[in-house]
């Protein structure tokens, strides 16, 4: 611990020397710690990745206020804690993450993101998986691990980032969102008979909004439904080659609200390609299918968070409760890609579409109106040379509601640029924009966030 701390001290001094022109850079690598940077500390039977990135951020639009209103602009500071753990012990495997983006505006502008994953190896053909994970949010984009990666580029173990669904009860970035928590925890047992492997899973999402139950003041269009989801899922697969598999799944998908007029049954089939070759470039699997849900009740009555039946504003035509269906189904199709082009350059790409029922109200759109929601993530970190590289991410979500003429379409572009000043101590500058349109009114919003600061790694 003591020489630790004289490493850091040491280090400190010169880089306080540096920005003042005392000594010049290659004086101060001479200086530096030296010898090839391995990042990574060993403790035990585990290897941990700690780093944290520390400055300042602009948010030009912090509550997400809809075009056209005064949208508020505000300066803060910014840390983005993030640690992982790694654990091999060949017939037990284990990750362990936990990351926190805390702009300090207020709760509504602190997203985080904790977990664990274990997969175990009774025999060679036979095996137990099972993860949990927290995840706090306001929306899809401000997530601490997915869609917002903090400034520091995508973690040490980037396919325990991407959850199983991405987006299980169809929320959308909206105006003056409220923040929420959602939990996720499952298992699986699968089993391999020479080129055939059957899988079984079951997984429970559940969402709950800071504001259930209540129209915050000032937000009376935020109905807040705290929900669980339980998806039990069965899957056989055939593996062609060493580095290809095709594979039929079905799930059974049951959600209950605490309205309970918002609950639904439903289901969904698909099939697919995929790979797992650990010496492949690339790795994932691409799937297409069938979805439908119903509601449990269907009594076609339209109900806020408190309970009180609603009438919605009718604009055109649009807005009449009884054109809202009680059955829903789509065609959807999905994917995820881990691609490793070369050891400098990683990318991470996923994409999924769900059945689900919208509980926010909107002037012209009452909660309780089921969805088809698609989302897309896109990260990428490419090294340019020892000292530089760079970081981009993009976003899409489309919810497309049914018996109403309402579709909201939002993006999100982001880049990092990261300069090494020594070998665990970069210079990290990132912006990101996000923007949603939308065909009710006054749901719109564009947001631009400019973040300068330092990031260390162990």
């Amino acid at each position: 611990m003591r020489g630790m701390r004289a490493r850091l001290i040491g280090s400190a001094v010169v880089f306080i020397a540096m920005l003042v022109g005392i000594v010049p850079r290659s004086l101060a690598q001479e200086i530096a710690p030296t010898g090839q940077y391995q990042e990574g500390l060993a403790l035990g039977a585990w290897m941990l990745y700690p780093k944290i990135y520390v400055g300042g951020v602009w948010d030009d639009n912090v509550h997400q206020q809809t075009t056209g209103v005064p949208e508020t602009s505000r300066t803060g500071a910014r840390a983005v804690p993030y640690i992982a753990a790694l654990y091999d012990g060949g017939i037990h495997k284990s990750t362990v993450y936990g990351v926190a983006d805390a702009r300090f505006f207020d709760t509504n502008t602190v997203s985080a993101t904790a977990g664990l994953t274990h997969r175990y190896e009774a025999t060679r053909d036979l095996v137990f998986t099972g993860f949990a994970n927290y995840t706090r949010q306001t929306d899809l984009f401000t997530n601490a691990l997915n869609f917002n990666n903090g400034a520091i580029g995508p973690s040490i173990s980037v396919e325990s980032n991407l959850p199983i669904i991405l987006n299980p009860f169809g929320t959308t970035p909206t105006v003056n969102p409220s923040a929420y928590n959602q939990y996720t925890g499952g298992g699986s047992v699968s089993r391999t008979f020479d080129k055939t492997f059957v899988a079984l899973s079951g997984t429970v999402f559940h969402i709950q909004f800071d504001n259930t139950g209540n129209l915050p003041p000032g937000n009376p269009f935020q109905t807040s439904i705290d929900g669980t989801s339980y998806w039990v899922t069965g899957r056989i697969g055939y593996n062609v080659t060493p580095s290809l598999y095709t594979f039929a799944e079905s799930s059974g998908i049951f959600q209950r609200f605490n309205n309970s007029s918002f609950d639904t049954n439903g289901y969904r089939v698909v099939g697919g390609l995929g790979s797992v070759d650990a010496n492949s470039l690339y790795r994932g699997e691409i799937y297409g299918g069938y979805q439908a849900q119903e509601l449990v009740h269907g009594s076609g009555i339209l109900l806020d968070a408190n309970g009180i039946p609603i009438i919605p504003i009718a604009v055109n035509g649009v807005g009449n409760p009884s054109s809202v269906p009680t059955n829903t189904n789509s065609g959807i199709f999905g994917g995820r890609l881990y691609y490793y082009p070369t050891q400098y350059w990683t990318l991470v790409a996923a994409v999924d579409e769900t059945l689900a029922v919208s509980t926010t109200l909107s002037p012209t759109t009452p909660a309780g109106i089921p969805l088809l929601a698609t989302n897309a993530i896109l990260q990428t970190n490419y090294k340019l040379s020892q000292w530089w590289w760079l970081g981009a991410r993009v976003g899409y979500t489309r919810s497309k509601f049914y018996g109403f003429d309402r579709v909201d379409n939002g993006w999100m572009a982001g880049g990092s640029f990261n300069y090494e000043i020594w070998r665990n101590l970069l210079l990290t500058l990132d912006y990101q924009y996000s923007t949603v349109r939308s065909d009710a009114v006054l749901s719109d919003f564009t947001r631009n966030v400019y973040t300068a600061g330092l990031t260390y790694r162990y």
